[in-house]
């Protein structure tokens, strides 16, 4: 008898709708003690819409720059989606034999995100991310050093967002990648500051 096995958990975007599906049923019960600002349905479709995105910054033997701008809309009080860009420029003083040799390479990648207000100052977060990456810095987890590859995180967290004015938050955010044969992120949990301004 011929038997066959699917796993959901292979496929990525099917990844982050199971951790983001998990995350809303568990946080669902916190939702009457949400004090909502305002009403989203009383907006334009225009002011429903955020930008930004966060910066980040790492100098020492590993030097990594990375810019990630964001676009989202919030469909409900406490409901926003979003995707986002990556690019990070990584150089690695150290790489190779000797600390005299250095490379560098660029990443670049995008992300799908999802937000949920549990109050005004404090949200969970979801964030599905894929990363393109060079194989020839040591990244690469195969035999073939010739090329880049796709590395993907899952991520799961929650943050706290203060209003910089009437359309500006700054967000700090600590998730947690459930990918732990990640290249990028060394080590668990991964701490973000960004900012978003609605239109």
């Amino acid at each position: 008898m011929l038997k066959v096995k699917f796993s959901l958990l292979k496929y990525p975007m099917q990844k982050f709708f199971l951790f983001t599906s998990v995350l809303l049923l568990l946080i669902l019960p916190f939702q009457a003690n949400a004090d909502d600002e305002e009403n989203v349905r009383d907006l334009p479709t225009r002011e429903r819409i955020y930008v930004g995105g966060y910066i980040g910054l790492q100098i020492g033997t590993i030097t990594a720059v990375v810019i990630s701008p964001t676009v989202a809309y919030r469909f409900t009080n406490r409901y926003t989606m979003g995707v986002g860009g990556t690019y990070q420029y990584y150089r690695d003083r150290g790489w190779g034999i000797s600390p005299e040799f250095s490379a560098s390479t660029n990443i670049l990648g995008g992300s799908v995100f999802a937000r949920y207000n549990i109050t005004r100052q404090f949200f969970a977060h979801t964030e599905f991310e894929a990363l393109n990456l060079d194989s020839q810095m040591g990244f690469g987890t195969g035999s073939s050093l010739d090329g880049r590859f796709w590395e993907y995180n899952y991520f799961a967290g929650g943050g706290y967002r203060a209003p910089l004015g009437p359309r500006a938050y700054l967000n700090i955010m600590i998730l947690y990648n459930f990918n732990s044969e990640s290249v990028v992120y060394y080590q668990n949990p991964v701490f973000r500051f960004g900012l978003d301004v609605r239109l």
